[in-house]
């Protein structure tokens, strides 16, 4: 399993549009057609900086590609882009990429508990 964060700004006052918007969105579907898996996501949001946190078994790029040929996904990105501080343009496969890496965090570490005996 890996995990991946993206981070983007929204515009001050938009955050309760965007709460709303990405808490209620229809989720995807979860398997690509090449066996990657995306095992959750989960979003966080402090004033106006949001994260996605998203959990994958497979090929990121593949995972990446699938979510954004999802119906859902891409009503839910059309919804967020009028409430973003810096505009980008995901409908393109170069967009899309440029926005990623900008956009993708550095993973620093990850800790795990050993099992309970």
């Amino acid at each position: 399993m890996q995990r991946h964060a993206i981070t983007f700004q929204i515009k001050p006052g938009s955050e309760a549009a965007v709460r709303e918007l990405l808490a209620t969105y229809d989720p995807p579907d979860w398997d690509t057609p090449d066996g990657a898996r995306l095992i959750s996501t989960s979003i966080f949001m402090k004033d106006t900086t949001v994260i996605r946190v998203v959990e994958i078994d497979g090929s990121l790029p593949s995972v990446m590609a699938h979510l954004s040929r999802q119906p859902s996904i891409q009503q839910l990105e059309r919804a967020l882009d009028p409430h973003l501080a810096v505009p980008r343009d995901l409908s393109t496969p170069e967009g899309a990429r440029a926005f990623f890496m900008t956009a993708i965090m550095e993973h620093v570490t990850t800790r795990v508990a050993e099992p309970v005996r």
